[in-house]
């Protein structure tokens, strides 16, 4: 893969748009610089004289990084013309990006600056929800500057300019005529909200599958899309957010066919360590692992990949294990023959009935080695072996070992932490 196309998958995984123009931004759209912003705004506004100005006075092989008027942040590189026919490319150009999320006062200085109608600020504040902030200015002007300098392949100056002081500023606006007739929602607004809604059913395909590297890098972008905070408490808000992510892995993992059940106890469990949390480092910090969890849980429960008979079955086990079950209870409680549902069950799971059961509740087990002082008898009686003997050896077949040796090792593990 070359430098561009590894610099537009970076770019682009952190929910930032990457752009690489030529022939005088034929392509793509000019629009996309500012996501329409002026388009909505100023009906007039013409992007290409925009992008021809960035041609005409920014200098060749110099990274501009430009601050707008509407505080967003751009990093723009005119190549110079050996690179330009090499590449087939003229001008790259990554952003719009922010710092931090934007402040009332900042909307209302807007407002009042560019004389725009009250009705625009939800508008406004919706299009700036999509905004993404990839960090601080000096992260964000270090990784522009090392992939821009990777793709013109020696090292760059960078500038760092805001657009009125451009020479071609005023030059953009001065000829404008503003029109504020916007419907209930202008597309300024409608497009933060597709592309949020865009990201969060990706997010939802992902983990619904299992996927958890993609489910992560969609975690990013999920990210990048602000809700409005609905308390005075940061801490409040960001666990609104993330009970809004795993209310969404929820619906994906039950979307995997994974059983309520399974469902109900990871959300449970979530839910309950969220609520424990008292900072916002502790919280950033659990976010990736609630998409982890939840891939997890539908690599290990989903059943889209088995027949409904087998469902049945999987779930019964699962669910049961510490009954009296066997190739024969689970045949005649779903009205099959044994030779049929054992020829199903083992070309589907790869495993007889028999093994599945005592693999499940060896699985239950390690769970009460791992957090109770229960006797091994005991342990073996409550994950459904009615021989103490036969669950050792069960247990050794399976993983190597002894209960009695894997919990010894467990507990010297924990006092040497």
């Amino acid at each position: 893969m070359d430098m561009l196309s590894i610099a537009k998958e970076y770019f682009q995984s952190l929910g930032v748009q990457f752009l690489a123009f030529s022939e005088s931004g034929s392509s793509p759209h000019l629009e996309q610089l500012d996501y329409r912003l002026r388009e909505q705004l100023f009906p007039d506004f013409d992007y290409h004289s925009l992008y021809t100005a960035f041609e005409k006075y920014l200098k060749e092989g110099t990274l501009y990084l430009l601050e707008d008027e509407f505080h967003l942040h751009y990093a723009v590189l005119q190549l110079p013309q050996s690179l330009q026919s090499k590449l087939g490319v003229s001008l790259l150009y990554t952003g719009p990006v922010i710092f931090h999320p934007m402040r009332m006062g900042d909307f209302l200085s807007l407002i009042e600056d560019f004389k725009i109608s009250p009705e625009l600020q939800s508008d406004m504040q919706e299009f700036y929800n999509r905004v993404p902030i990839p960090g601080s200015f000096d992260t964000w002007s270090a990784t522009a500057t090392f992939f821009f300098s990777k793709i013109a392949g020696y090292p760059l100056d960078s500038i760092a300019m805001r657009y009125k002081d451009l020479p071609f500023y005023a030059h953009l606006y001065q000829h404008l005529s503003v029109n504020y007739t916007v419907p209930t929602k202008s597309n300024l607004a409608i497009k933060a909200i597709e592309e949020r809604y865009r990201i969060e059913e990706e997010l939802m395909n992902a983990v619904s599958v299992g996927n958890t590297e993609a489910a992560l890098s969609l975690l990013i972008q999920f990210h990048q899309y602000k809700l409005l905070p609905r308390t005075a408490d940061p801490i409040r808000n960001k666990k609104n957010i993330l009970i809004v992510l795993s209310t969404l892995c929820r619906k994906a993992a039950q979307r995997g066919l994974v059983h309520p059940l399974h469902i109900d106890s990871l959300s449970t469990q979530i839910a309950t360590q969220l609520e424990s949390m008292t900072s916002l480092s502790a919280l950033d910090a659990f976010t990736p692992s609630i998409v982890r969890k939840y891939c997890l849980l539908v690599k290990n429960y989903s059943r889209r990949s088995y027949s409904f008979l087998v469902q049945t079955c999987l779930d019964y086990i699962d669910f049961h294990y510490a009954e009296n079950l066997s190739l024969d209870s689970l045949a005649r409680m779903c009205s099959v023959t044994n030779s049929y549902l054992s020829a199903l069950f083992k070309k589907e799971v790869f495993m007889t009935v028999t093994d599945y059961i005592n693999s499940t509740r060896i699985h239950q087990s390690l769970i009460l080695l791992n957090t109770t002082t229960l006797s091994i008898q005991e342990i073996a009686v409550q994950c459904g072996f009615a021989d103490s003997n036969y669950y050792a050896r069960t247990f050794k077949k399976l993983l190597g070992q002894s209960p009695k040796g894997y919990r010894d090792a467990i507990r010297i593990h924990l006092k040497n932490k």
